[in-house]
């Protein structure tokens, strides 16, 4: 019965899920009105959702709509769509808007939505005060309401002009909706309007609003603008003059006032209205005067032009001429333009000369100096420009010469100096150096030292005759005496040669030649070898470019390398290349070492074939011994030999049969020589005879026999082993 029940409970919820199947079809996210409209408008944005289930069944629908990702509302509902309303829109609502939706874990996801909003609401403009003074600020407060930030204000200055010239500030506001900002008023405003506006920016695009309301400002002057007041109007050389800069204040203030001509201040006044200049009038008063006001940074000024008319002339000091020769006779004079009784002084360097409009004097060095003269009416001196005047006694002959560094002449190819002295002379003396007419240089000395010339050595010869002048304020010159310059030409292209070319022998002569291509003389020749600190010869020539060194004799210690030197007076010294000697054995001596080691080879030869020789006839003689002599035992017993019944050689009855018998055989003739012979052992194999046994049984045994020999034949033939045989050889 429970089974039962269990199988139709599971079959209905089967038959339950089979009911709920259904699937999101799409999800679409729109604006109404539209997806543009004007700032304030009322904006809906519609997400719908499309299903499609099977059966007749309520599902629960979870909304969200976003703003660039940004979850701006969520709502779950049995609705298949959702509303989000902006009242009113606003230009920062302006965006990309999409929605979404999840039933039962199913999401879908709807359309990007650009919305556009419209324009910026107009901002509002408020002042602090709307009545100011000149150098005050004026205090603006820009606010927009229903927009977010950040904004960028813009604010404007109008003056109330014929040009309606402005000025703007700005200031940027990322969080608040208001910005205030302050404006100077400056000297002349006198009715100011100001306005503002502001700016939003957004992902995709700005707008700027519409100017907004317009704030009057009404400006007070502290003070007027100054007035200036000359008096007299036509002021002439002479008069006092007076001018005068007044000013009116609104209020009592702490203005400070300042007459001026030309950048510099007359005089000064701090508190008043009103500051003043006096002065007697003279030439020197004509110009521009201004008044200067100040209050903080209000500054007002006025300017007037000033002309003082001349009562007479500026004098001018009349000189024929400025240059005077010693001795010579002059007049100076002083002219000036008046009509007008005046009192005329002559000046020397500031000390009265005379009270006559001109002078006669003579001309002395010490008459030298600056003149000057000086007029005077009513109070009024005017100077002359200075003059200058030079006395100037005449110069000297002067002297020409040479350097001290340069003693000996000029070398080719090299600067060269020379000096021009005149003793007597007013300064600055001028010096001129001439090469016969043409003008070498020119130089002014101002110091009492002579003048300094250089001139190049460009020839192999002489260079020609200088002359030097000299000549100052004066008008006479001197000329000095001629000086001829040798131009001395160094040594170049210097060569050692050796003719020999070669080896040389000891005991021959050497001969080495030092040239120069060019020089002059007398010239220095100096030879050396290397590693040596004296000369080999040193000697000056005065002809030839060619000069040589001999050496007789010459041995081993003469090989090296050996160089010369050349120098003149141009102390330019050259070095030549060295040249290698190399002293070889001479020919005499080569011949006779040649013979003495062919007569060595020979002397070897001979000998060696004396010692073959007889070596050979020694070795014969040797031979005979071993067959002939009679051999003696070890105890000097001589030995029996002869053959046994089977052929075998036997020896006597000294013999033993496990030991060896040596017998010696000496030569029956002993001489001198035998003396000092050498005992050389031979090893002899002989038949023995067994005692124990027949005869016929073999046995060998060594036998040495003493054989003596010349010294020539010890060394070979030590150890000769004969083997005995049956026959008995």
């Amino acid at each position: 019965m429970y089974c039962v029940l269990l199988v139709i409970l599971l079959q209905c919820c089967k038959l339950k899920a089979q009911e709920n199947v259904f699937t999101l079809n799409k999800l679409v996210l729109t604006a109404n009105p539209s997806k543009e409209v004007q700032n304030g408008e009322i904006v809906t944005l519609n997400c719908s959702a499309e299903t499609i289930k099977r059966g007749n069944f309520v599902l629960n629908y979870t909304f969200k709509i976003f703003k660039y990702d940004d979850l701006l509302v969520s709502d779950t509902s049995e609705q298949e769509w959702m509303v989000y309303r902006i009242s009113p829109a606003r230009f920062s609502n302006s965006g990309e808007y999409n929605c979404e939706v999840n039933v039962k874990g199913k999401k879908k996801f709807s359309n990007l939505l650009y919305l556009r909003v419209k324009g910026i609401m107009k901002p509002k403009l408020t002042v602090q005060k709307t009545q100011v003074m000149e150098g005050e600020n004026v205090l603006l407060h820009c606010e927009v309401t229903g927009e977010n930030p950040p904004f960028y204000f813009t604010f404007y200055k109008i003056r109330h002009s014929a040009r309606n010239s402005s000025v703007t500030k700005s200031k940027p506001e990322r969080t608040e909706n208001f910005a205030e900002v302050e404006f100077p008023v400056d000297e002349r405003d006198t009715v100011l309007f100001f306005e503002c506006t502001v700016t939003v920016s957004l992902a995709k695009e700005s707008d700027t609003s519409e100017p907004s309301n317009r704030a009057v400002v009404g400006v007070a002057e502290p003070f007027s603008i100054p007035n200036i007041t000359v008096y007299p109007q036509n002021v002439v050389e002479g008069d006092n003059i007076s001018i005068k800069c007044t000013t009116i204040l609104s209020h009592q203030h702490e203005i400070e006032m300042m007459l001026l001509k030309d950048k510099h201040i007359l005089n000064d006044s701090s508190g008043g209205d009103s500051v003043t200049y006096s002065a007697v009038a003279t030439t020197e008063n004509s110009g521009n005067y201004t008044c200067k006001v100040d209050l903080g940074r209000v500054s007002k000024t006025t300017t007037v032009n000033v002309v003082v008319a001349e009562l007479f002339s500026k004098p001018i000091l009349h000189i024929p001429q400025k240059d005077l020769d010693e001795g010579s006779m002059t007049q100076i004079s002083c002219l000036v333009n008046s009509s007008l009784p005046l009192n005329v002084s002559l000046m020397k360097d500031d000390t009265f000369l005379t009270d006559s409009i001109s002078y006669n004097f003579t001309a002395y060095v010490a008459y030298s100096g600056v003149y000057n003269c000086r007029v005077e009416m009513k109070g009024i001196v005017k100077k002359s420009d200075p003059v200058q005047i030079r006395v100037y006694s005449p110069v000297s002959k002067p002297r020409l010469y040479r350097a001290i560094h340069f003693p000996e002449g000029a070398v080719l190819g090299r600067p060269f100096v020379l000096h021009c002295y005149s003793k007597n002379g007013t300064l600055p003396i001028t010096y001129t150096l001439f090469r016969g007419n043409i003008t070498i240089g020119k130089t002014e000395v101002k110091k009492d030292a002579p003048a300094e010339f250089k001139d190049n050595a460009i020839k192999e010869q002489v260079q020609g005759e200088y002359k030097c002048e000299a000549k100052n304020g004066h008008s006479k010159t001197s000329q000095s005496n001629g000086l001829n310059i040798t131009v001395i030409t160094p040594v170049s292209n210097i060569s050692l040669e050796n003719p020999s070319h070669g080896d040389i022998e000891d005991g021959q002569d050497l001969i080495l030649f030092c040239s120069v291509a060019s020089g002059s003389f007398p010239i220095e020749f100096s030879f050396f070898k290397e590693n040596e600190a004296h000369s080999l010869r040193r000697v000056k020539e005065n002809k030839i470019h060619t000069v040589t060194w001999y050496k007789t004799g010459l041995t081993s210690q003469d090989a090296g390398k050996y160089y010369c030197e050349a120098d003149n007076s141009a102390r330019s010294r050259l070095q030549s290349n060295p040249v290698i000697i190399k002293v070889i054995l001479a020919s005499w001596k080569k011949w006779l070492i040649a013979l003495f080691v062919v007569l060595v080879i020979l002397g070897i030869g001979g000998t060696s074939w004396w010692y073959f020789k007889k070596k050979a006839k020694a070795k014969g003689n040797s031979m005979e011994l071993d067959g002939s002599m009679p051999p003696n035992n070890s105890v000097g017993e001589k030995l029996t030999s002869g053959m046994n019944n089977e052929g075998e050689m036997y020896y006597g009855s000294n013999y033993k049969e496990e030991g060896e018998n040596h017998v010696t055989s000496k030569e029956d003739n002993k001489g001198p020589d035998l003396e000092n012979t050498e005992v050389e052992y031979t090893e002899v194999e002989v038949a023995v005879p067994d005692p124990y046994r027949a005869p016929i049984t073999k046995r060998n045994e060594t036998v040495y026999t003493e054989i003596r020999k010349s010294l020539n034949d010890a060394a070979e033939n030590r150890n000769s082993r004969i083997e005995g045989s049956s026959d008995g050889t």
